[in-house]
């Protein structure tokens, strides 16, 4: 409940799914969690022939960013370990510096 996910789907329109179309309609399966955080997700879509590679798309998710206390940004093909925002937040606070990078 305390994380907002910004996505840069870069797809071909004629041939792909959204990332932002759940596998089946949220009246039919509400749990799923295009549908169960949909107030927590936000999405840029672009045509991918119109992409212009992966620093574009991490600048249009830099500006996808409202003030939120944490920040991280990374690509698709990254895996999230259980309770890794507790574990980031209890590791910067272990630095004891407000401006820690980590």
């Amino acid at each position: 409940e305390r994380i907002r996910v910004a996505v840069v789907d870069q797809y071909d329109y004629k041939d792909d799914t959204p990332c932002s179309k759940p596998e089946k309609p949220c009246e039919d399966d509400p749990e799923q969690i295009l549908c169960k955080y949909k107030s927590q997700i936000d999405f840029y879509e672009m045509e991918a022939q119109f992409a212009m590679g992966p620093v574009f798309a991490r600048h249009l998710g830099n500006r996808m960013y409202r003030g939120e206390y944490f920040a991280v940004q990374c690509d698709a093909h990254v895996d999230f370990i259980k309770d890794w925002d507790s574990s980031m937040v209890s590791q910067w606070k272990s630095a004891k510096n407000e401006m820690a990078v980590l």
